[in-house]
């Protein structure tokens, strides 16, 4: 065993002040601990959005057994800096190196094994802590993904160019028991790493690539537009929409093109960044009911509902269109705004039509008289409805649906 210590670690442990030392090695592990905190209070409000309960109650519950996954881990942490601290006085540094190896490893085995029962007996541990029918599925996921899938890095490879999964804390699921399809943003679903490969696309349908192309310039657009923007998404929206117009209709007439198929993987990855700040808007709130009721692909839903809520906005904030008309191709100059507005919605439009996407609620198979019911259902999506850059009311949204009819 190597009785020597290198030139930095003699630094720190021997010559270095108090301080300095302190500021070293103290300070890295009391920010690992306030990210820690930050981590869960972040993954809080997220699931608050829902306005579910039961979902909140959920997290309340796995919180302590987080709380001991972490005490393991210092257990080993603490106990092993005693014994160091110890060797170190005593110039002892082949102990010093033992000492530190076997605790990071004695810890990493304590935590795995923990992580281990947890899973295995989850159900009775949360019942214990207090779960209940209400409750039970939801903690058991969230103990899955914190407790036994939390430490590992996330990887996220896409295979369609529109979700902007990737960059993003957000992903939809259906909830068959409400008819809905909701987005539901955690930490948890960060990506450490995110590797995309337009090639992987290049085997998709040609449908499926015109609804997630579209899907990818729903974000940008919104992400432009919502009350939640800024300078910094707003310029990674219209730089998503300079990439996805001149190429997406390629991609569909040309799945083999390359280059094509490039530019809209761009796109759509820089409009997921702009969204994964600003947010998303009306478009994905009426989207949600769409899918979740009558199945409709969530990036069908959201170019169906792109020309009608995008006519409603229009309307509220005409000014606002005008960069996007010009990303899109469109020269404004000597244009008024509301001609401008006009001339980028026309080019929404001739876009969708291009790629051959349903703008119609009727070519889902969606009744007309589930305008009504799909409103209230809609409302429901408080977070995104108050980030439309236009008030939405109950009733503008059943106006809205009955016109995409």
């Amino acid at each position: 065993m190597d009785n020597r210590l290198s030139q930095r670690e003699v630094e720190i442990f021997e010559t270095m002040s108090v301080p300095k030392a302190v500021a070293a090695l103290a300070v890295p592990t009391v920010i690992s601990q306030i990210i820690a905190m930050v981590y869960n209070l972040a993954d809080t409000w997220y699931i608050g959005q829902l306005n579910d309960t039961n979902m909140m109650a959920a997290v309340t519950l796995i919180f302590p057994v987080f709380l001991m996954l972490s005490a393991l881990a210092n257990l080993f942490g603490i106990g092993g800096a005693s014994l160091l601290s110890r060797s170190l006085g005593e110039h002892n540094y082949a102990r010093v190196r033992e000492a530190g190896a076997s605790s990071a490893w004695m810890a990493v085995a304590a935590t795995l094994a923990y992580s281990l029962v947890t899973m295995i007996w989850r159900v009775p541990l949360l019942r214990m802590l207090g779960a209940d029918d209400g409750t039970i599925d939801y903690a058991s996921g969230y103990l899955f993904w914190t407790v036994a899938v939390g430490g590992l890095p996330t990887v996220m490879i896409p295979t369609t160019a529109g979700s902007g999964s990737e960059v993003s804390a957000v992903a939809v699921f259906s909830f068959p028991e409400d008819k809905m399809k909701k987005g539901v943003a955690s930490g948890n679903m960060v990506a450490d790493a995110a590797l995309v490969d337009p090639l992987l696309t290049l085997g998709l349908p040609a449908h499926i690539t015109a609804a997630a192309g579209m899907d990818a310039l729903v974000h940008a657009v919104e992400s432009y537009l919502s009350l939640g923007t800024n300078r910094l998404t707003q310029d990674l929206a219209l730089a998503a929409i300079r990439k996805i117009v001149p190429n997406l209709a390629l991609c569909v007439r040309e799945p083999g093109n390359i280059e094509a198929r490039t530019a809209q993987a761009y796109g759509s990855l820089t409009a997921g960044m702009a969204f994964a700040m600003s947010g998303t808007a009306g478009v994905h709130a009426m989207a949600y009911p769409l899918g979740g009721e009558f199945h409709v692909p969530h990036g069908e839903a959201n170019t169906a509902m792109l020309r009608w809520v995008m006519e409603y906005n229009l309307d509220g904030c005409p000014e606002r269109f005008v960069p996007i008309a010009e990303a899109m191709g469109v020269r404004t100059e000597g244009m008024s705004p509301e001609r401008a507005a006009s001339a980028a919605l026309d080019a929404m439009i001739a876009l969708g039509e291009e790629c051959g996407v349903k703008t119609r609620l009727r070519d889902f198979g969606i009744p007309k008289e589930a305008c009504s019911r799909m409103a209230p259902a809609a409302m429901k999506e408080k977070r995104l409805i108050g980030n439309n850059p236009r008030r939405l009311t109950e009733e503008a949204v059943r106006k809205i649906y009955e016109r995409a009819w």
